[in-house]
């Protein structure tokens, strides 16, 4: 016959044992219950499970399931899903997007379709990696080309530019581009009331060289003269052929007794070097004629300021000529 408080102790233990499920530190057992081995076991029992189960709340898997039977394989099967669940989280994440979960139902469910649609987007994204890289080659290629194109049309321009400015047998200026630079020359020397000499040359007797040796033997000597005149003047000077054995030099910043000077220097460099030929050396000499008168018109600036400006040279150059030859003459204004 049942005591006749068994009521209360059934509920009791009721309570109890709701409550180490239930409260966040689980109750003792009471000291009266501790001569009722079931009772102690069971409440070991799930205390265990409270361990158990937090710890694999925070991802603790390690946790041995303290008892056997029915709730003891379940709780190592959840174990062991986990654990497997893990490892496969890890593969995915080393970049296998083989990996299903065949467990778990609808958490399976959304697994297997996050790593489908993280498979699609790494493969549309190699796709988009391919086709930008295609079009990053196609695009250098193009630049490259470009590039190519860019520098073959300067080296055009400048051999154009150069075909344009200069003189194809010497090297020096043309007489069209000398003239350019030596308008430029003469209005900054009148604006800013600089002087400036202009120095022509002419080789004595020049035809006498065609008619004895060939014109390949007279092109030599113009090169030769004109080789002799660049390494006579300045850099800020410019040095051209004026026309057949011709050449005049615009020399900035310099007086006509200046500019006698070099001309005298040019002079006496071409008499004692006879140019070196297939026929045997050839004895050349020049004669020059210099000028730094610049006449202004009221008004400034004429077009027959420079042609004015080189026929002075012009007529000293005559005059050298005109008394002997191989010399150079200072242009004179008449009294």
């Amino acid at each position: 016959m049942l005591p006749e408080n068994t009521h209360e102790i059934v509920e009791e233990v009721s309570h109890l044992l709701l409550d180490v499920i239930s409260l966040g530190s689980p109750p003792e057992l009471p000291e009266r219950y501790a001569s009722v081995e079931s009772l102690q076991t069971l409440h070991a029992r799930l205390v265990s499970l409270r361990e158990l189960l937090y710890a694999a709340a925070n991802g603790d898997l390690t946790r041995p399931v303290p008892f056997k039977g029915y709730m003891g394989g379940t709780l190592k099967a959840l174990q062991a899903n986990l654990r497997h669940l893990t490892w496969q989280t890890k593969m995915v994440a080393s970049g296998d997007f083989t990996q299903r979960v065949e467990f778990m139902g609808e958490f399976a469910q959304s697994f297997n379709a996050m790593v489908m649609q993280l498979d699609r987007t790494l493969k549309e994204l190699v796709d988009k990696d391919t086709e930008l890289s295609k079009s990053n080659k196609e695009l250098l290629k193009e630049i490259a080309i470009r590039k190519h194109t860019e520098a073959a049309l300067l080296e055009r321009e400048e051999i154009l530019r150069h075909l344009a400015t200069t003189d194809s047998l010497t090297g020096l200026y043309n007489r069209r581009h000398f003239n350019q630079l030596a308008e430029s020359e003469i209005r900054r020397a009148i604006r800013y009331s600089r002087p400036l000499s202009v120095l022509m040359l002419d080789i004595d007797f020049f035809k006498r060289v065609n008619d004895t040796y060939g014109h390949t033997i007279g092109d030599v000597v113009l090169q030769e003269i004109a080789r002799i005149t660049k390494s006579l003047v300045r850099t800020t000077d410019i040095a051209a052929r004026y026309g057949g054995e011709e050449f005049i030099v615009l020399l900035p910043e310099t007086l006509a007794a200046e500019a006698a000077n070099v001309a005298e220097k040019l002079r006496g460099r071409i008499e004692n070097a006879p140019i070196q030929t297939e026929k045997g050396p050839i004895a050349i000499t020049a004669s020059l004629g210099v000028s730094d008168v610049l006449e202004v018109k009221e008004g400034g600036y004429q077009e027959t300021v420079l042609t004015d400006f080189i026929n002075k040279a012009d007529q000293a150059l005559y005059a050298s000529k005109k008394t002997g030859r191989n010399k150079v003459t200072v242009f004179s204004p008449p009294l």
